[in-house]
């Protein structure tokens, strides 16, 4: 990536965070259990507004009211496929940004098979999943990783139109249709400890939710005014635009939270540092 456009982009993520500690915006998850804690905490410390909604005789009001969709799919169940699925159209109908989150999906057939389905309903945004989990969705292939990555998995970027995948390990990988932008990942960045902080995943699709929630928000403010409708094509292309920009920023931000964490003598207090990192996002870091 050439300087100016780094440049450009730093500040676009600067914005982002700064924004969700502005507007406070109000983020829907469908949570893993395991995870659901330490999602709400990161998502309250970068300014956003966690709520975990799974019934679906509520889930249409829920994702109306919000401003972004995080699914996480661990701890999967058909409940949890049933609400995945109504979050993901209700979502796309009210033209929300949605994170789908598919955990471990490499790990048995049961958990493949339903995201490919969830993947094959129509809509747009981002899926968020470490290199195993993008790598078992391309391939349809079961990796028996469990929900890590052992591998360093060879992605493609033929990617489903309108939507922008982010591929986290040592490296981290913004896949899209025909391109890709590659970052330095968290997984690259250990020192002294090897912390394998539970939940770190899994705060990264909901980080991901709370950059994409604003994404589309600075762009407007950027624009002009346009009197006609945006078509179809053009709202595809706008909402893979945000999801790109939210994935850098999403990725960059945990980057520089897992790094502090790595820095810390024990495994409790770097779950903390983590924490209070994400905090200052929307500072000079």
């Amino acid at each position: 990536m050439m300087s100016r456009e780094w440049q450009v982009l730093s500040k676009q993520v600067t914005a982002i965070f700064q924004e969700i500690k502005e507007r406070r915006p109000l983020i829907h998850m469908i949570p893993n259990g395991v995870s659901a804690a330490l999602c709400a905490d990161g998502m309250s410390a970068l300014g956003a507004r966690p709520l975990m909604a799974l019934d679906i005789m509520e889930l249409q009001e829920i994702v109306l009211q919000s401003d972004a969709i995080v699914i996480n799919l661990g701890q999967l169940s058909q409940e949890k496929i049933n609400a995945s699925a109504l979050a993901l159209t209700c979502g796309a109908q009210y033209e929300k940004p949605l994170v789908l989150d598919p955990v471990g999906c490499g790990a048995s057939q049961f958990r493949l098979h339903a995201v490919q389905e969830l993947l094959a309903l129509s809509w747009y945004g981002l899926v968020k999943g470490n290199r195993s989990e993008i790598y078992s969705i391309q391939k349809n292939r079961l990796t028996r990783e469990g929900i890590d990555s052992v591998k360093d998995h060879e992605l493609t970027v033929e990617i489903p139109e309108g939507r922008v995948y982010l591929a986290t390990g040592r490296i981290d990988s913004i896949l899209w249709n025909g391109g890709q932008i590659k970052l330095f990942g968290s997984c690259g960045t250990q020192k002294r400890h090897s912390y394998n902080i539970v939940g770190s995943g899994c705060l990264a699709g909901a980080v991901a939710g709370a950059c994409y929630s604003v994404a589309g928000l600075l762009q407007k403010m950027g624009e002009k005014a346009r009197k006609s409708q945006d078509s179809l094509e053009d709202k595809m292309r706008k909402q893979q635009n945000h999801a790109r920009t939210a994935a850098i920023a999403a990725s960059l931000g945990m980057t520089f939270a897992l790094e502090q964490a790595e820095k810390e003598p024990g495994y409790g207090s770097a779950k903390m540092v983590l924490l209070n990192a994400l905090d200052r996002l929307a500072g000079q870091e």
